[in-house]
């Protein structure tokens, strides 16, 4: 007997076949929801102070639209009542209407300019809306920082932590069998809780860290953050040379965009205050009605007089002070930022070589060092104080890799603020 299919069959491998199309999809989402790019992303859409300059550059750009454009014309309607003889009272039936039509025309590529400074303007409102944007982007990844840090310093602490309650069990049971003293084992117990001590404030600057983030995300401060953060890798910065990325900020840095967009502003400014010596014309036709008829039509030409000098040079004197400190902070902006890169380039370099060293040298002996003076006191063969060196001088180079880690992150950070972009 021939079996039939269910009609739920279909529907069910359609449902499978699009769950399985999906899944990478949502395994993509769900390793980038943790990362640094998507806190930056949800920053930008969702922090108040970004959406209040995204506004007012839409603001600026809808202004444009406008800019250039023809006034209204106007429309002017006179009627004229005869005097009733012998009074002076009017009569009551208008013996002549007039109606006309006028409109103001700008002259010498006035609109054009107009236009042309509003669309500087725009331009001007969205590098400021960028520089936000980027400077939100510089705090998110600065904190970011401090939770990784704080993480890290919190994970190495409790591995630390675990090896001093192995030399607290053994300094108490040597104690009890007789070789040890009562000094190491309260030394030992002492030394433990200084560092459960230091492990609390670390999970206080990780929490600190972790509410910082997500209020700069508007988030509820207690959203949960990546369990395991992970540092932004640092590119080499062999084959970033300073000069280029100098090159690359005084183009992209949106303080250098902005300030350009002002430079453009001004000169058209003082462009248009220049043509203000020169006339307008506004034209007008209109039509005179007597007695019920149109009986004639006239035309109207009028031409404005720039004849008060003194407030178009106090204009023109405005304007040029205007594009002359617009240039002046360009050229403030552009040192400054030429300034902090090689900085930031300089430090950055410096502390990529303290961080191999460390990583390659100093920490990996100290954990040696102190495996072995465990060992060494474990078999009587190292005393007390030898191990509590050791436990120190590893712990010393803890805290410079956690802070080298940390410093080197806030140089990249710096140095990406300053060329408006990642690397």
């Amino acid at each position: 007997m021939n079996s039939q299919r269910s009609p739920a069959q279909p529907l069910a491998a359609v449902i499978a076949a699009a769950l399985l199309l999906a899944t990478p999809a949502v395994a993509l989402a769900a390793d980038r929801e943790g990362t640094i790019s998507h806190f930056i992303d949800a920053a930008r859409r969702l922090n108040p102070e970004a959406q209040a300059m995204a506004l007012e550059a839409d603001a600026a750009t809808a202004r444009g639209g406008s800019a250039g454009a023809l006034d209204d014309p106007k429309l002017k309607a006179e009627v004229m009542f005869p005097r009733r003889m012998p009074g002076y009272w009017p009569n009551r039936r208008a013996e002549e209407e007039l109606y006309e039509v006028r409109q103001m025309f700008p002259l010498w590529g006035k609109r054009d300019l107009k236009r042309a400074i509003a669309e500087s303007d725009s331009r001007k409102a969205r590098a400021l809306q960028a520089d936000i944007e980027n400077q939100l982007a510089y705090r998110v990844k600065v904190a970011y920082a401090e939770y990784h840090a704080a993480h890290l310093a919190a994970d190495e602490t409790r591995k630390l932590l675990g090896t001093l309650r192995r030399l607290a069990d053994l300094s108490r049971a040597r104690y009890a069998q007789g070789p040890g003293k009562q000094q190491e084992a309260t030394g030992a117990e002492a030394e433990r809780a200084t560092l459960t001590a230091e492990l609390a404030r670390m999970e206080a600057d990780r929490h600190r860290a972790q509410v910082r983030l997500n209020g700069l995300l508007a988030r509820v401060p207690e959203t949960p953050l990546p369990a395991a953060p992970q540092p932004r890798p640092v590119p080499p910065l062999e084959t970033l040379p300073v000069e280029a990325l100098v090159e690359r900020a005084r183009a992209d840095y949106p303080a250098v965009r902005a300030a350009q967009a002002q430079i453009e502003s001004a000169d058209k400014t003082r462009q248009l205050v220049d043509r203000s010596w020169y006339p307008d014309v506004e034209l007008g036709v209109g039509a005179i009605r007597r007695e019920g008829r149109f009986e004639a039509y006239q035309a109207m030409v009028e031409v404005n007089i720039p004849l008060y000098a003194e407030r178009r040079r106090a204009e023109q004197s405005e304007a040029s002070s205007m594009a002359g400190a617009a240039r002046a902070k360009l050229d403030q902006v552009r040192l400054e930022v030429a300034t902090e890169l090689h900085e930031a380039h300089a430090l950055l370099m410096a502390l990529s070589e303290r961080k191999r060293l460390l990583r390659g040298t100093t920490l990996p002996q100290a954990r040696i060092g102190l495996e072995a003076a465990m060992r060494g006191y474990e078999l009587a063969r190292d005393e007390f104080a030898g191990v509590l060196l050791a436990e120190q001088t590893l712990r010393r180079a803890i805290v410079e890799v956690v802070n080298v880690t940390f410093e080197e992150q806030i140089r990249l950070a710096e140095i990406e603020r300053l060329i408006g972009g990642d690397l």
